[in-house]
């Protein structure tokens, strides 16, 4: 039986690992994309946010500075894959959100470039319990924002 502090230094291992081989796939995918890594990472804060953000909004869940937040938008409006607009409960406030085009291709589908990577943790999900995978989930969202 492994004790806690073995056990621990596995995890510190692996949770490196997956890290490293996190930052060298999203560096891929930006490529393809056409551009860099943190304004995929940018991208997917606005993404996953669910509602339109303020620059402002990005700049702090980012922990970017306001004028680097201001031109990686304006790479990523550039490119298609972000829309500004008028809030509409204060016209003088701009909200970001994910364009049209690329909500719909990141449904999923075969232009969505982190399918290939979803569709390999689907496989390995099969092979544990949902309660385990339960466990992973709680121990993953307490070490989400360790700094």
């Amino acid at each position: 039986m492994s004790t806690k502090a073995e056990v621990t230094g596995r995890i510190v291992e692996l949770l490196q690992l997956v890290i490293a081989s996190s930052v060298m796939s999203n560096e891929r995918i930006a490529r393809s994309m056409g551009i860099n890594v943190v304004d995929l990472q940018a991208l997917g804060f606005i993404a996953r946010a669910g509602a339109p953000l303020t620059a402002g909004e990005i700049s702090q869940q980012t922990e970017l500075p306001t004028s680097t937040t201001t031109r990686v938008l304006d790479r990523l409006e550039k490119h298609g894959l972000i829309e500004r607009s008028a809030d509409p409960n204060d016209r003088r406030r701009v909200v970001v959100r994910v364009s049209a085009a690329l909500a719909e291709a990141g449904r999923g589908g075969e232009d969505d470039p982190y399918a290939g990577i979803l569709d390999g943790m689907r496989r390995v999900h099969e092979r544990f319990t949902v309660d385990e995978l339960e466990v992973v989930a709680r121990y993953l969202d307490a070490v989400k924002d360790v700094r």
